[in-house]
Formats: C-alpha cells, sequence, structure tokens
C-alpha cells in the first residue's frame, strides 16, 4: 500500500516539475547600449520596413524556448503589417533568427506591444532589431 501512494506521489512530483521548466522568465540582462561584432557569413538581415522596436523584453525557460515583449511603431502614415521576415534576433552565438510565422496590422503611426516566439536555442536572445 505504502509502495502504491509513493510511486504515485513520486510520479505527480516529476510532472510538477516538467510544468516548472515551461514557465518563462524575463531575462534581466541589459545589452541595449552594447554593439555586438559577431561575423554575419550567412548576410542574414530582416526584411526593410517602416518598423521601428521601441523596446523589448526578453524571456526564456528551462526547455530552451525563446520569447520578446516588443513595442513596435509603424513609422509610416499609411496601414501596414508586420511579418516575421521583418524583425530578427542576435543570439549569443552569433546565429540570427526572425522570430516564428506571425502577420500583424498596424495604423498609421501606430505603436504595438506584441508578444513573439523565438524558437527553441540554447544560446539566449542578446538583441531584436529590424531594418528601416
Amino acid at each position: 500500500m505504502y509502495k502504491y501512494a509513493f510511486s504515485i506521489l513520486l510520479l505527480a512530483a516529476c510532472f510538477g516539475l516538467a510544468a516548472k521548466n515551461d514557465v518563462l522568465s524575463l531575462d534581466r540582462i541589459d545589452v541595449t547600449q552594447v554593439k555586438f561584432a559577431f561575423e554575419n557569413d550567412d548576410n542574414a538581415y530582416p526584411d526593410e520596413s517602416e518598423f521601428a522596436i521601441d523596446h523589448f523584453v526578453l524571456m526564456s525557460n528551462d526547455n530552451g524556448e525563446r520569447w520578446g515583449i516588443l513595442t513596435i511603431t509603424n513609422q509610416s502614415s499609411g496601414r501596414r503589417e508586420l511579418q516575421a521576415k521583418h524583425i530578427m534576433a542576435l543570439f549569443a552565438d552569433g546565429s540570427r533568427y526572425s522570430p516564428i510565422n506571425f502577420k500583424q496590422p498596424f495604423n498609421g503611426n501606430e505603436t504595438q506591444s506584441i508578444t513573439l516566439n523565438f524558437g527553441e536555442n540554447k544560446f539566449p536572445i542578446l538583441s531584436v532589431y529590424t531594418r528601416n
């Protein structure tokens, strides 16, 4: 009887630990004033757009998921659609990736905060940027 109860408690604890790995935590490193000089051998750049990132907050979890909350402004006076190809993240190993596919409409001169998924990576995100 005790073996059975202990097994159930152990199993519940394991599920609890696995669930904790999914929880996102803020990555509290401020590197906004740092200039990185990683090689860009693949010539990976975001597509040109009229979007500017006002600021961002980065998040991750123990599973290696990388997320960002970005506040973005459409600098055009006309309606535009922000897409994954307009944004790129620089990772601590020098690699660069766009977020997982998304589309978000913006009115002219509108500012929005959006949460984006940059996939899984063992290296943290150092910076997020656009090209305008």
